[in-house]
């Protein structure tokens, strides 16, 4: 990267249309809607969590047309695994039993208008119709409790790792968080001086106190946001804006660029598509990759010491975020690995922190991969959709 460029872009071969390095190959359209839909989203926000029941429904009502006015002979009834299967990605476990329930019931009605053919057969057909809605209901029951206890490992393994990684950076915030408070004792001394003056300064004064709420006031943000990303709880997907999710990140890194001596270059674009995800997940992500970009360059022995973030906006309505800093690179015998759970190039590395930054990436329908920076170090680089509604 040459002296003075702020904007990071990802190199050619990790461009869209290819296969970024380090990472899964790109995600689908097809597959965001499947990773979206299969995470419970409601229909608030995307429009396309919305498609796949409908075309369920659809499919439902296609079968049971076709299983009414065909023979016995033909079990047509049997497709309606299909449907139980689809309903997997956007029911809970009540909502599957639900579409099987209502399955079975088209089954029989089916079986009872059905206007002619072999009536023993008919009974033979629909029962293994029947005994397959059965055995697909149990293991998609099966299945989405799995995916459950899963996602509830995943938080569980991704709130360690958001501890872990304040804790690496715990001095930064006491000094956040002390700025304000030192500024609080200022102004009150300062109002002090003013009541006790001879004469009095109540408009001095008055200013001093209004000084004091505001410095509470901004105590109280980087409390209230510290804990936010500390508490272990359920994911709140909403509409963010992604420069202010970067922007609360590089707030409480200040301190942390400073004492390391790190200079922090940003360009980031105005006027990004909004981007509908969890915000603390997301700050997590950032939070992870500049960590591992300080302590990159720490064990460098150059003496450019640069990190650099950036976003823009990437084809197919998505949204790019590059972090790249001048460390000590990314080995090549490792680059595959890179982003697996447990595997760490820091000696006292955990090796979860990159693996929980691609699972929140891939969960949010986008990717993420790394590859080589110029002339050193390393870029890190994910995408995410972005104005869903419009990627149907």
């Amino acid at each position: 990267m040459t002296e003075g460029d702020t904007q990071v872009r990802p190199p050619a071969e990790v461009g869209v249309g290819a296969e970024p390095t380090g990472a899964h190959p790109q995600i689908s359209i097809t597959s965001r809607l499947a990773a979206m839909i299969a995470l419970g989203l409601g229909p608030t926000g995307y429009i396309r969590s919305a498609a796949l029941p409908l075309v369920t429904a659809v499919l439902t009502l296609a079968i049971f047309i076709v299983d009414t006015v065909t023979p016995y002979e033909i079990p047509a009834a049997t497709f309606y695994v299909v449907v139980v299967l689809l309903s997997l990605r956007f029911c809970r476990e009540q909502g599957v039993i639900t579409v099987s329930a209502i399955c079975v019931v088209l089954t029989i009605v089916s079986y009872v208008l059905t206007p002619g053919g072999n009536f023993e057969t008919g009974i033979i057909s629909t029962g293994i119709s029947l005994l397959a809605l059965a055995a697909t209901t149990y293991l998609a029951v099966k299945i989405e409790s799995a995916r459950i206890t899963a996602q509830q490992a995943q938080a569980h393994l991704a709130h360690v790792a958001r501890i872990t990684t304040l804790g690496e950076i715990a001095a930064s915030i006491a000094h956040e968080v002390n700025q304000p408070l030192a500024a609080i004792v200022t102004h009150a001394n300062a109002c002090t001086r003013w009541i006790h003056a001879q004469p009095s300064d109540l408009e001095k004064a008055a200013a001093s106190i209004e000084s004091i709420v505001d410095d509470a006031n901004r105590a109280s943000e980087i409390i209230h946001r510290i804990r936010a990303f500390v508490t272990r709880a359920e994911p709140k997907r909403d509409w963010i804006d992604i420069n202010g999710v970067i922007d609360e990140v590089l707030a409480l890194m200040q301190t942390q660029f400073r004492e390391n001596q790190i200079d922090l270059r940003t360009n980031l674009a105005n006027s990004l598509p909004k981007i509908f995800g969890d915000r603390i997940q997301l700050q997590q992500v950032v939070l992870n990759l500049l960590v591992n970009g300080i302590d990159a360059i720490n064990a460098a022995p150059n003496d450019d010491r640069e990190i650099s973030v950036g976003s823009s906006k990437s084809a197919a309505h998505s949204v790019t975020i590059t972090i790249a800093d001048s460390g000590v690179g990314i080995d090549p015998a490792s680059v595959n690995s890179l982003f697996d759970a447990f595997h760490s190039t820091k000696s006292e590395g955990m090796g979860i922190g990159l693996s929980i930054c691609r699972s929140i990436i891939e969960a949010h329908g986008g990717q993420i991969w790394a590859a080589p920076n110029k002339p050193r170090g390393a870029i890190f680089c994910f995408t995410l959709p972005a104005d869903g509604e419009r990627m149907l």
